[in-house]
């Protein structure tokens, strides 16, 4: 999960570098890599959200039913009080950016055309910023999810760890690597999630753009998609939905 939020990261990163420079050479095009850019930055971040609510909560669970060691969880709690401000801040940021963006495509004033540039740049700079953190803290969370599945392999059977499956919320099967399963039941949520916020897109062209002409059926079709991708992955992996007592 780390490679992949990694790379996903330095895309988008460089997604933002080019958003900037056609928007300094004013590409007609610009308004639509900046909306793309920072919604998949924004969609990172709450993948953020996603990874450690999932991770949490199953760290948690399993320390529960094998008394392990309750410091796991409270390194698990401490990466969301780490990351999780800063990715907020992050999307608030982003969600002020495409305003103002959307605010100088329909003005000819010079001060909000600056106005937006300097604040693309700090908004750029926090998000990256708040990438590498973000990075860091689930490659941590990650070596602590496997070290804790050794640990509780050791109770268990006292032999060396075999990671094989484990079903958050019912009797305990042999351990398994929570880095997968959880995280694609997490995925599949934020998937039915980023469903319904595609029309925030739609809203975003009618009514702060003004833009009339702006077709519904896309927004439809993607937000169809997501919601069936979504469904598909929670169905599947629905063993690894956390379930309390």
């Amino acid at each position: 999960m780390a490679k992949f939020f990694g790379v996903c990261s330095i895309v988008n990163t460089l997604l933002f570098g080019v958003s900037v420079a056609v928007g300094f050479k004013g590409v007609p095009s610009h308004m639509l890599w900046g909306l793309g850019t920072s919604i998949f930055a924004a969609l990172l971040h709450c993948l953020v959200f996603s990874i450690f609510t999932g991770s949490g909560k199953d760290t948690r669970l399993l320390v529960e039913d094998w008394s392990l060691n309750k410091e796991y969880v409270k390194k698990t709690k401490a990466f969301k009080k780490d990351v999780f401000p800063p990715a907020l801040y992050s999307i608030f940021f982003l969600l002020i950016l495409t305003s103002l963006g959307g605010a100088v495509s329909n003005s000819s004033q010079k001060w909000l055309y600056w106005l937006h540039g300097f604040w693309a740049v700090f908004t750029i700079i926090y998000n990256v910023k708040t990438f590498w953190l973000e990075f860091k803290a689930i490659g941590l969370n990650s070596n602590i999810l496997k070290e804790l599945n050794f640990q509780a392999s050791q109770v268990t059977y006292n032999v060396p760890a075999q990671l094989e499956e484990f079903t958050p919320g019912s009797d305990p099967q042999r351990v398994a690597d929570l880095d997968w399963g959880t995280h694609v039941y997490a995925f599949g949520r934020f998937l039915g999630f980023l469903s319904w916020n595609t029309w925030l897109v739609y809203i975003y062209f009618r009514l702060i753009m003004g833009d009339i002409r702006t077709p519904w059926w896309p927004f439809l079709l993607v937000s169809a998609l997501l919601f069936g991708a979504g469904f598909f992955l929670k169905t599947q992996y629905r063993r690894y939905r956390p379930t309390f007592n």
